[in-house]
């Protein structure tokens, strides 16, 4: 497996950390007017669900369905998502789209895998860019549980 493929897979085990939470760190505000850790999550989860639905399960030979994108948009209803599902239910399926996402990426060939789809997407990118992502939100995760435990 490919060494960056290995670090998008890392989010399912942190996915599986965050099944031990409580309903009150599942309800914690990343900061001050921020998502909470739930719909951080689903944010997360709605945006791999996006991308294998309109790009990774359709490479190598599929076209592409991606749209332009109201980032904020999407989020507000990334968050509003999280108020309809339990944590444990929204952990299941963002586990089990990123291994869907992983499994299909690893498929692809070197050359498919640094090949740019209709001038607008490549899965090396893809993967760098949700790596990035994924660490981001991880890191304000953690700090803000790790605020909680301090007070």
């Amino acid at each position: 497996m490919r060494h960056e493929l290995t670090e998008l897979q890392f989010a399912i085990d942190y996915y599986k950390s965050l099944e031990r939470l409580s309903g009150e760190e599942w309800e914690l505000p990343l900061a001050v007017d921020k998502w909470t850790v739930q719909e951080c999550v689903s944010h997360l989860f709605l945006w791999d669900r996006y991308y294998l639905d309109h790009a990774v399960s359709k490479l190598p030979d599929e076209r592409l369905t991606l749209v332009q994108t109201d980032y904020d948009e999407f989020n507000r209803l990334a968050v509003e998502y999280a108020h309809h599902i339990d944590a444990l239910a929204l952990l299941k399926k963002a586990i089990g789209v990123r291994r869907e996402l992983v499994t299909l990426l690893d498929r692809l060939t070197d050359e498919q895998y640094e090949r740019t789809y209709e001038g607008t997407f490549q899965p090396k990118v893809f993967v760098e860019s949700f790596i990035a992502h994924d660490h981001h939100h991880q890191d304000q995760i953690d700090a803000a549980l790790a605020r909680l435990k301090r007070n």
